[in-house]
C-alpha cells in the first residue's frame, strides 16, 4: 500500500520549469515536449547530468538535442517554456532592459543593473540561494532554493549576517606543542 501511495505521489509531483546551477553559470528550461533544453553552460556538466538523471532522461551532456529550441548569440540565449513564454539567459548588461520587458524569466551570472519585470535570477540571487528550481504555479513562479534563507549547512559558507556554523562555536584546540625542556636529541 505504501508503495502505491509513494508512486502516486511521485507521479503527481510537478517538475520544475527552469533550473539554474548554484553559481548561476548554467541554466535549463523545460519545453513543450517536457524535456529539458540547456540555455547556457560554462562546462558545468555535473549540474546537467544531475538534472537529466532526476528527470529520468537518458541523454548525455554531449547530446545535441539538449539545445533544441534554444537560440543564442553573443549577448545571451533564449528558450521557451511549454506555454511559449520566453526564458532568457543574459550574458551582457545591455540585454537586461529588453529581456526584462519580453521574457517571463531572466537568468544571468551578472548582477542586474536595475529593476526587472520578469522573474529575475541574477548573481545576487544565486549567491544568496545556491541552485534554484522555478515552477510555474499558474499565477507566478515558485522558487525552490538549495540554500533557502536561514538554512545552514556545516559545509556551506556563511553569508554576512547569518549564524556561524557549529564548528565556529567550538573552543580553540589546546596547544599541545612540547616544551623545549621535554625534547630529547633527535626530536
Amino acid at each position: 500500500m505504501l508503495a502505491v501511495v509513494a508512486s502516486v505521489w511521485v507521479l503527481n509531483t510537478p517538475l520544475p520549469d527552469v533550473l539554474v546551477s548554484g553559481d548561476g553559470q548554467t541554466a535549463a528550461v523545460r519545453g513543450a515536449d517536457e524535456r529539458l533544453a540547456v540555455l547556457y553552460n560554462t562546462r558545468d556538466t555535473f549540474a546537467i547530468k544531475e538534472w537529466l538523471a532526476a528527470n529520468e532522461d537518458v541523454r548525455t551532456v554531449k547530446d545535441a538535442s539538449l539545445h533544441d529550441g534554444v537560440q543564442c548569440d553573443a549577448a545571451g540565449c533564449i528558450g521557451r517554456l511549454a506555454d511559449g513564454s520566453l526564458v532568457s539567459f543574459a550574458l551582457s548588461v545591455e540585454t537586461f532592459a529588453e529581456d526584462c520587458a519580453r521574457a517571463a524569466v531572466v537568468v544571468s551570472p551578472r548582477t542586474a543593473p536595475g529593476e526587472c519585470a520578469a522573474t529575475l535570477i541574477d548573481r545576487k540571487t544565486s549567491r544568496a540561494n545556491g541552485a534554484i528550481a522555478l515552477r510555474w504555479t499558474g499565477e507566478r513562479f515558485a522558487l525552490s532554493a538549495a540554500r533557502p534563507p536561514g538554512y545552514e549547512r556545516p559545509w556551506g559558507r556563511n553569508l554576512p549576517g547569518s549564524t556561524p556554523p557549529a564548528t565556529a562555536l567550538r573552543r580553540a584546540a589546546p596547544n599541545v606543542t612540547p616544551r623545549p625542556d621535554d625534547l630529547e636529541p633527535g626530536d
